[in-house]
């Protein structure tokens, strides 16, 4: 018990019986894997477990556990879920998404003066969002589902093998050779 007792104090950390049961019931409700390991981490860590168990079985380092620790004593165990707002997808709000569209539909990237192109490629839309609303996203997906949710497909060109001539090309051909 004076191990546990030593550690506690070094840890400065601890959860009363009442606070185990709570983040027990809370562990059993969690929907998403994160959620549950960051629980199960806090209170492994404010029972006094060992430090490197934890760690080993969390994936938690222990400046980790202890960023945990703060974030459950600040705002509970709702301070123990996934804050995050969603990523790329909302750095242009609703209304910036409808006037893209708008753009997008009513102008070619020659017209707004992007790029030389006719019709809109994933370098010009990126070159546009920065330009008109000093968005840039991290991922080039993030321009695929922007020109998705704006009405357009992705369009490959037809392979055309500059190697291998075309079927007329080769029918002229042979009708040349068998006249000789």
């Amino acid at each position: 018990m004076r191990v546990y007792n030593e550690r506690m104090r070094t840890r400065g950390f601890t959860l009363t019986d009442k606070e185990v049961v709570e983040l027990k019931q809370a562990e059993q409700q969690a929907k998403r894997p994160d959620d549950l390991r960051r629980m199960q981490a806090v209170r492994l860590f404010g029972t006094g477990m060992d430090k490197a168990q934890i760690s080993d079985i969390t994936g938690y380092s222990e400046r980790n556990l202890q960023r945990l620790a703060v974030c459950y004593r600040q705002d509970g165990i709702t301070g123990l879920y996934d804050q995050r707002k969603g990523g790329n997808r909302t750095r242009l709000s609703a209304e910036q998404r409808r006037e893209l569209e708008q753009r997008l539909h009513q102008y070619r990237p020659v017209d707004l003066q992007v790029s030389a192109h006719e019709y809109w490629t994933v370098s010009d839309l990126k070159i546009g969002v920065e330009r008109w609303f000093g968005v840039v996203y991290q991922s080039l997906e993030s321009y695929y589902t922007l020109l998705h949710q704006s009405g357009f497909s992705l369009q490959r060109p037809a392979k055309v093998y500059r190697s291998r001539p075309n079927e007329r090309a080769m029918a002229d051909f042979e009708a040349a050779l068998e006249k000789n």
